[in-house]
């Protein structure tokens, strides 16, 4: 006799659970510390499958769904890897034992959904049909993206340039295409430790007088002056930029931009002033949260300098308030600026203390005039570039 919760989903969702906390051994083998699960790895797979243009060659559907099962059987006999010592035809017949239980799991109160999974499961081992093929490269294409993820995260490779060898199993045109992208993501990655590059994060509350003492200095000692800020504003005024509407609404409601778009844009704009041959870069208004931190750290420099501008909040309300009357700026209103502030005072804590543990950081009192926080200002800048120079034995 079967019991109700026996006929229902319930034990087949407690048991596909576990994938969830399976870690994938190919990176627990090659010492990747807190490695993605099975669900992980297949929960991507599924949403590359949706990213691809329409195809006639093959069942879109089926190929997600094909994608969230094709290691369910892995919630039994746990993922096997060939350092295990078990054959491919072991291993394929506990796998397919595995999957035949959970259709038994089924069978009761979805014998469609049953059936469905022992048939992309088939389908998927027997690699004949489009749709099996194109998932098999699916699943290198995904590996080929987290290892170079994983070397971005660590700084290291980790011992994953073997996994490099899945490139040569993709054949379809948009993956190769992908992954030919991804390869040079990863060299540009990989060059991104240029010991010429100086960083300088400038950083500090809205009114502050960031991008004022910036423009100052980069003009006196000929940095790159990068406003975080009106990089985001100008490329919402692009016309043909995605993010427009999306940057205009998280600026006026004082959201922090995600840190790869930040970060990218930041790239591309230190990529052109590197063009002309300049290295030294003051980045103002940036990193906002700890998230933008880590991801410039891992896709564009790693050691960098912080100064932070330190000011009373009254003194900053009273500067924004009479750049409001000029500047036309969505955030230059008294609802944005409270808000503005609130952000700043959240997240700054966290922000302070990563930069801090990262490289030399530098505190500047604000409150003065111009010309005030400017005597404070330069000698710090001079002292950062005296310390590099020393350095590298200029």
């Amino acid at each position: 006799m079967e019991s109700p919760i026996m006929g229902s989903v319930l034990p087949f969702l407690h048991i596909i659970e576990r994938l969830k906390n399976l870690p994938r051994s190919g990176w627990v083998l090659r010492g990747v510390p807190g490695p993605e699960s099975v669900s992980d790895h297949m929960w991507r797979m599924a949403i590359i499958c949706m990213l691809l243009p329409k195809n006639d060659s093959f069942d879109r559907n089926k190929c997600i769904r094909m994608a969230l099962i094709h290691d369910i059987g892995e919630a039994i006999i746990g993922d096997i890897t060939p350092s295990d010592g078990v054959s491919k035809e072991d291993k394929h017949r506990r796998e397919s034992l595995a999957v035949d239980y959970l259709a038994c799991l089924l069978q009761t109160s979805n014998p469609f959904a049953a059936a469905e999974i022992k048939s992309l499961f088939e389908e998927f081992e027997e690699n004949k049909t489009p749709e099996a093929i194109f998932i098999k490269e699916i699943d290198a294409f995904e590996c080929l993206v987290q290892a170079e993820e994983y070397e971005e995260r660590a700084r290291t490779d980790h011992r994953l340039g073997d996994v490099l060898s899945l490139e040569s199993r993709i054949s379809t045109k948009d993956l190769s295409r992908w992954s030919k992208l991804l390869a040079e993501e990863r060299n540009a990655i990989s060059s991104k430790k240029s010991t010429d590059t100086l960083i300088v994060f400038v950083i500090g509350g809205p009114g502050v007088g960031k991008g004022t003492q910036c423009s100052r200095l980069a003009a006196d000692l000929g940095f790159e002056h990068i406003s975080v800020g009106d990089l985001l504003r100008e490329e919402s005024q692009r016309p043909s930029s995605v993010y427009a509407d999306f940057i205009n609404k998280s600026i006026k409601e004082s959201v922090i931009i995600p840190a790869q778009l930040t970060c990218d844009l930041v790239k591309l704009k230190m990529n052109a002033a590197k063009d002309k041959g300049i290295q030294h870069f003051l980045i103002d208004g940036f990193p906002r949260s700890v998230d933008q931190a880590v991801k410039f750290e891992e896709k564009i420099h790693e050691s960098n300098f912080t100064i932070l501008f330190n000011c009373k909040e009254d003194v900053m309300v009273g500067r924004l308030l009479d750049r409001a009357k000029a500047s036309g700026r969505v955030d230059d209103n008294t609802d944005s600026i409270a808000k503005r502030l609130r952000t700043f005072q959240q997240g700054n804590q966290a922000v302070e203390a990563h930069l801090r543990k990262q490289g030399p950081f530098k505190t500047i009192q604000c409150d003065g005039s111009p010309d005030e926080v400017y005597a404070l200002f330069k000698p710090a800048a001079e002292a950062i570039l005296s310390d590099v120079n020393r350095l590298v034995g200029n």
